[in-house]
């Protein structure tokens, strides 16, 4: 079972399985014709959607601080029915020195440990989609321009379909049971630079503007975000300005047996994306 499967790791790790002639059952709260129901606010929804299913790729509730009280459950549910493996994604961000333990995902990471189940676990770095899917995305089409608080520091951005191959990989291949793995594309850069790559595929200048913790935490706050949640992402950000969040790890090639994907080679498949609405007369 796919989790999460209309969100930008899980739309595209259910093809890959199937491509391997692999059973999976999408599941997904949003109803869609092909997936099955699943909410993580209805655990009454946990028994059928787990019937029969021996893995799962587990990506816990979006914007949510402290997932665990619905995991928990949710994880004592596949362990009765007799779900054998478990591929749960948290992030880069929970091995960042501001980070700590306590912290939702962090216990996140306990759970699946305590769960009985053969478990990996995938931390990635900022996804490359986050550019052309996410909330990145209003800033490059309204104003040219991509906020944070980063500063002059460097990520190891990654692909959202390298995640996919490597959650493949550890549902399907021995070895990988009991591992934690970081997944990073091929180079670290800073978001200016990746300003430039995203400018040089649209066709048109986007800028980098830096910005202060408490003005990234406004904008968010101001779009919507919880606050609590908001504080999250903030926290990310200025690690990554303090320099943590550079390290580049081999996990795609390892664990796919091909190259992650270049940023460069994502911004020239994602240009349309940045492409300005054409006007009507």
């Amino acid at each position: 079972m796919v989790l999460g499967a209309t969100g930008k790791s899980g739309r595209r790790l259910v093809p890959l399985l199937r491509e391997q002639e692999v059973k999976v059952r999408a599941a997904s709260r949003r109803g869609i014709a092909g997936t099955a129901y699943f909410d993580w606010d209805k655990p009454d929804t946990f028994e059928a959607a787990l019937a029969g299913v021996d893995a799962v790729y587990l990506t816990p509730p979006e914007l949510v601080v402290d997932p665990t009280g619905h995991t928990g459950p949710f994880l004592a549910a596949a362990a009765q029915a007799g779900v054998e493996r478990v591929v749960a994604v948290t992030s880069m961000g929970v091995a960042f020195p501001n980070e700590g333990p306590g912290t939702g995902r962090y216990e996140l990471e306990q759970q699946v440990m305590a769960s009985g189940l053969e478990w990996t676990i995938l931390r990635p770095s900022g996804f490359n989609q986050n550019f052309s899917e996410d909330f990145f995305l209003p800033g490059i089409l309204g104003a040219d321009m991509i906020a944070t608080a980063t500063g002059d520091g460097a990520v190891g951005f990654v692909d959202a379909e390298d995640i996919a191959a490597a959650a493949a990989a550890a549902l399907l291949d021995e070895g990988h049971t009991g591992k934690i793995y970081d997944v990073t594309g091929p180079e670290a850069m800073s978001f200016a630079e990746a300003a430039a790559i995203i400018g040089q595929a649209a066709g048109r200048s986007i800028a980098h503007r830096q910005i202060t913790g408490e003005e990234f935490t406004q904008l968010l706050v101001g779009a919507g975000l919880a606050p609590d949640y908001a504080a999250i992402v903030v926290g990310n950000q200025l690690a990554i300005r303090d320099g943590f969040g550079s390290a580049i790890s081999d996990t795609v090639p390892r664990l796919t047996g091909r190259p992650a994907r270049t940023f460069a080679d994502y911004a020239a498949k994602a240009a349309p994306s940045w492409a300005r609405p054409i006007p009507s007369a």
